[in-house]
C-alpha cells in the first residue's frame, strides 16, 4: 500500500484493507474500487496515461460497471429521444451532442476525444470545455448513441443529452451558488469589520474586559460561518489534492484563512493574544469576489455566444405529401425540396432546382454585392435570397452546413486563443512558494529559540505576507480601466484582453461594415447624354424603387419619377421598365448594351459602375462605393502614431479593398479571404511573436475576433461577432479603439507600479515579522 492512502484516479480515501491497483506507466497505483480500477486500466490500455500528468483535478468516481450496452443506456437509442440530441447528416452519418459533467481542464477534453476516436464507427469527436459539450459524428450502422454515453461514463464523467436550456440551467445554478457564497462573505466582512473597529479603538482608549470578550465571541460566530460556508471551496480543493501529494493555489489560501481563524479562536477562548477575524473574512470576500467576477465574465460570454443556428428560420416551406406546407426546420431531411421567397433566409445548404435570384453571402465572404444563382448553383444556410422565389433541394442539414463549419471555426479559435499569463500571476506563483518556505523556516528557528512565540511569529509572517497586495494590484487596475471604458461606450468582456491590447503590435481591420458604412452610396456620375443630374437620379430612383438589390439603396434618398410601369427584374443583370412610352434599363454593361449598343466601357476607376440607358441611347454611368466611416482616417493615423503595424483583411475580392488601403495609408492588405484564411494569416503573425488586435463586425469576422489576442466588435455587429470580441463598441465611433488602446497601456503601467509597491512592502515587512520585530497589533494592521 502506498503512503498516499488515496485513490490514484478519483482522489477519494482508500477503504481499509483495499489492495486494488492499476498499472500506470509500469507503476502499480492504488485505486479505491473496481470502477476506478476499470477506468484507470482503460486509460492505460489506450496509451493515454499522459492524462494523469496533465489533469488539474481528480475524476469523479465512476458507477459500478454495467456493460457498455446495459439497460440503463438503451433509452438513449429511442427514436423519439434521439431527435432531441441527434441529427442525421446523411445516410451513413449522424451527429450527437452530449452535455458533460465532471470535466475541468484540457486534459479531460483530450482524454474523452482520444478515447472516443479510437472506437469503431466514430468519425469525429470534439469537446467544448467552455460549454461542457461533446459533439460526436458517428456511423449509425456501426454503433448507437447508447455506446457513447456508456463510454463517457466509463471514463468517470457524467453525460446527458445536450440542450441549450440544460446548459443555461447549469450555469444559473452555479451562478446562484457562487453569488450566495459571495453575499454571505460580504455581509460577514461588514459585521466583523464593525466589531474590529470597536476592538482596535478599545486597545487605544481602553475597553472593559467583558465587552472585549463579547465582541470577540460575536466575531467568532460570524467569521466561523463565513469560513465554513463561503470559504469552504478553498479547503475542499486544497485538501483533496494535498491527500494525493499535489499542491494547488488554494493551499496557501486555505492555510492563511485556517491558521488565522484557528489562532483567533484560541485567543478568544483563552482571552490572550490578538484576533484576526476581520482579516479572515476580508481575505475570503476579496478572493471570492475575484473568482466570481471571472466566472461571471465567462458565463456572460457563454450565454451571449449563442449558436449561429439561431439565425436560421424556425419554419420553412417544404414539399410534403404532394403539397407545399410549412414545417419546423428541425423536421427536414436530406433531399427535401424547399421554396424560399425573396427576402427570406435560406435554412439549409442545397442546390437550386428552379428559379433564378441573387443571394447575399456577406456572412461568409464580406462582399456587399450578391451572387447570382440559377438551376444547378449551390446555396448555403444563413444567406439571404434577395430578388425572387427559388426552389432548392437540401444537400445537408445544419450540422453539416457551411454555417455550422463557420461556427465550429469560431469555437476552435476561442479554444486556441493564446492565453497570455498576467504579470501578477507569474510573480505570485514564485511568491507563494517563497512564503511557504519562509514561514516553515521561521517556525523551525523560533521553535528552538522561543517555543512559546513560534506559532505567533510564524502566523505573523503568513498574515503580513498575505498576498492581498499582489492579488489586488492587477484586478483593481483592470476594474478601473474597464469601468472607464464602459463609461466611454466600450464594453469589456475579458480583463486579460486589456493586457494583450496594451502590448499589441499589429492592428487588423475588416473592411465592409468596419472601416466602411456597409452600404452603397453614389460617389460619381458620368454623363452620356444631355440630361441633368437631377433628372438622371430621379429616373434611376424610379427604376430601382421596386428592387431589393443593394444597388437600389443607393437611391433611397432620391425622389423617383412618376409613371414607371412594367418593371422587370432580370436576376444578375439589372432592372427594365417603361416610362413615358420609352423602355429603359439600368444594370450591368452587357445588360444595358443589348438595349443601347452604343454604350461604351465603364470608367476606369475603383468604383462599382451601373449603367442607365434607353432604347439606342446611353444616358449615364453611376459610380457607387461603400462609404468610408468619417472617423476611419483619424483612427488609422492614431494607431500608426502609437507604433502599431496596420493591416486590412477583407473578404471583398474587388478593387475596393486595395483602393481603401491606399486612401488610408494601410501598407498590408489581403482581399478575397475566407474566414479560415483570415485565421491562418493571424496565426502566422502570432507564430512569429506578434500580438494581434483585430476590429470587425460580421459573422465572417467572428473566428478572426476569437483568435486575435485582443478584438473589437463595432456597433451594429452581428451577435456572434459581439460574443467573440473582447471589446464591444456600443456607439457609432471608431475612435473608441484608440481610446481603448491608450487606456490599456495606462492600465499596464499602473499594474507594474502596483506590483512594485507590493513587492517593496512585502520585502520590507516579511523580514521584520520573521525576526519577531513586528508587534502583534501592527501585524494585525499590516494585512490591510
Amino acid at each position: 500500500m502506498t503512503a498516499t492512502q488515496a485513490c490514484f484516479h478519483c482522489g477519494e480515501p482508500l477503504p481499509p484493507g483495499t489492495t486494488l491497483t492499476a498499472m500506470i506507466d509500469n507503476i502499480p497505483q492504488p485505486v479505491c474500487c473496481p470502477g476506478c480500477q476499470a477506468v484507470a486500466r482503460l486509460i492505460a490500455s489506450s496509451g493515454m496515461t499522459a492524462f494523469y500528468r496533465q489533469r488539474t483535478a481528480f475524476n469523479q468516481r465512476p458507477e459500478p460497471p454495467a456493460g457498455e450496452t446495459g439497460e440503463h443506456y438503451q433509452l438513449y437509442n429511442d427514436p423519439a429521444l434521439k431527435t432531441l440530441y441527434c441529427t442525421a447528416v446523411d445516410e451513413h452519418r449522424e451527429r450527437a451532442r452530449l452535455l458533460l459533467g465532471g470535466i475541468s481542464c484540457a486534459a479531460c477534453t483530450w482524454l474523452i476525444e482520444q478515447s472516443l476516436l479510437g472506437q469503431p464507427g466514430i468519425i469525429d469527436a470534439q469537446v467544448n470545455l467552455q460549454q461542457q459539450r461533446l459533439d460526436v459524428l458517428y456511423d449509425p450502422t456501426v454503433l448507437q448513441p447508447a455506446s457513447l454515453f456508456a463510454r463517457v461514463e466509463a471514463l468517470g464523467y457524467s453525460a446527458q443529452p445536450y440542450q441549450h436550456d440544460d446548459r443555461r440551467e447549469l450555469l444559473e445554478r452555479e451562478y446562484r451558488s457562487e453569488l450566495r457564497r459571495l453575499g454571505v462573505a460580504g455581509l460577514g466582512m461588514m459585521q466583523v469589520g464593525m466589531f474590529a473597529v470597536a476592538l482596535h479603538a478599545g486597545e487605544i482608549q481602553g475597553i472593559a474586559r467583558e465587552y472585549e470578550s463579547l465582541l470577540r465571541m460575536v466575531s467568532l460566530l460570524v467569521a466561523s460561518f463565513v469560513v465554513g460556508f463561503s470559504a469552504r471551496p478553498f479547503f475542499t480543493t486544497a485538501w483533496r489534492h494535498l491527500r494525493h501529494g499535489a499542491l494547488v493555489m488554494d493551499l496557501p489560501v486555505a492555510m492563511a484563512i485556517g491558521l488565522a481563524w484557528s489562532a483567533s479562536v484560541w485567543a478568544t477562548l483563552t482571552g490572550t493574544g490578538q484576533v484576526y477575524f476581520d482579516s479572515v473574512v476580508m481575505f475570503s470576500f476579496f478572493l471570492l469576489l475575484g473568482r466570481f467576477l471571472e466566472k461571471r465574465v465567462r458565463r456572460r460570454h457563454d450565454l451571449a455566444g449563442h449558436e449561429a443556428e439561431q439565425a436560421l428560420p424556425m419554419a420553412v416551406t417544404a414539399w410534403r405529401d404532394q403539397r407545399w406546407q410549412r414545417l419546423p426546420r428541425r423536421l427536414l431531411a436530406v433531399g427535401d425540396r424547399l421554396r424560399v421567397k425573396a427576402g427570406e433566409t435560406i435554412a439549409v445548404d442545397g442546390q437550386i432546382e428552379s428559379g433564378c435570384s441573387a443571394v447575399r453571402e456577406d456572412s461568409f465572404n464580406g462582399e456587399h454585392l450578391p451572387r447570382t444563382v440559377g438551376p444547378g448553383d449551390p446555396v448555403f444556410a444563413g444567406t439571404i435570397n434577395l430578388e425572387s422565389a427559388v426552389e432548392l433541394s437540401a444537400d445537408t442539414l445544419y450540422h453539416g452546413s457551411r454555417l455550422a463549419a463557420l461556427q465550429r471555426s469560431v469555437e476552435l479559435a476561442t479554444r486556441r486563443k493564446p492565453r497570455i499569463a498576467r504579470l501578477a500571476d507569474r510573480v505570485a506563483s514564485w511568491f507563494v512558494a517563497a512564503i511557504l518556505l519562509i514561514t516553515s523556516g521561521t517556525a523551525l528557528v523560533w521553535s528552538q529559540l522561543a517555543p512559546e512565540q513560534a506559532f505567533w511569529i510564524s502566523l505573523s509572517v503568513l498574515v503580513i505576507s498575505c498576498p492581498c497586495a499582489l492579488a489586488l494590484a492587477t484586478p483593481a487596475a483592470l476594474t478601473a480601466a474597464a469601468s472607464g471604458l464602459r463609461r466611454s461606450g466600450v464594453i469589456v468582456h475579458g480583463d486579460n484582453a486589456l493586457e494583450s491590447l496594451a502590448r499589441a503590435t499589429i492592428l487588423v481591420f475588416d473592411k465592409t461594415g468596419t472601416l466602411t458604412e456597409g452600404k452603397l452610396q453614389q460617389q460619381d456620375l458620368v454623363y452620356c447624354d444631355t440630361l441633368d443630374t437631377a433628372a438622371l437620379q430621379a429616373l434611376a430612383a424610379g427604376l430601382q424603387q421596386y428592387s431589393n438589390h443593394p444597388v437600389a439603396h443607393a437611391f433611397d434618398g432620391v425622389v423617383p419619377v412618376d409613371g414607371v410601369s412594367d418593371v422587370t427584374t432580370v436576376v444578375g443583370a439589372g432592372v427594365e421598365a417603361h416610362w413615358q412610352g420609352h423602355r429603359y434599363r439600368m444594370g450591368s454593361t452587357s445588360f444595358c448594351r443589348e438595349l443601347a449598343p452604343g454604350l461604351g466601357a465603364p470608367p476606369a476607376t475603383a468604383l462599382y459602375w451601373v449603367a442607365l440607358c434607353s432604347e439606342n441611347r446611353p444616358l449615364a454611368w453611376f459610380g457607387l462605393r461603400d462609404t468610408l466611416r468619417p472617423e476611419a482616417k483619424s483612427l488609422v493615423a492614431q494607431a500608426r502614431n502609437a507604433g502599431l503595424q496596420l493591416a486590412l483583411l477583407t473578404g471583398d475580392s474587388s478593387a475596393a479593398g486595395p483602393a481603401l488601403a491606399v486612401e488610408l495609408g494601410i501598407s498590408e492588405v489581403a482581399t478575397g479571404l475566407s474566414p479560415e484564411q483570415k485565421m491562418e494569416q493571424v496565426r502566422s503573425w502570432q507564430q512569429r511573436g506578434e500580438i494581434v488586435a483585430a476590429v470587425g463586425d460580421g459573422l465572417n469576422d467572428a473566428p478572426l475576433l476569437g483568435l486575435a489576442d485582443a478584438s473589437f466588435a463595432v456597433a451594429n455587429a452581428t451577435d456572434l461577432a459581439r460574443a467573440q470580441a473582447d471589446f464591444v463598441i456600443d456607439r457609432q465611433d471608431l475612435h473608441a479603439v484608440a481610446r481603448s488602446l491608450r487606456r490599456a497601456r495606462h492600465c499596464r503601467r499602473v499594474i507594474i507600479q502596483n506590483l512594485g509597491w507590493a513587492l517593496i512592502y512585502n520585502g520590507s515587512a516579511i523580514p521584520l515579522a520573521a525576526l519577531g520585530h513586528v508587534p502583534r497589533g501592527l501585524r494585525h494592521w499590516a494585512c490591510r
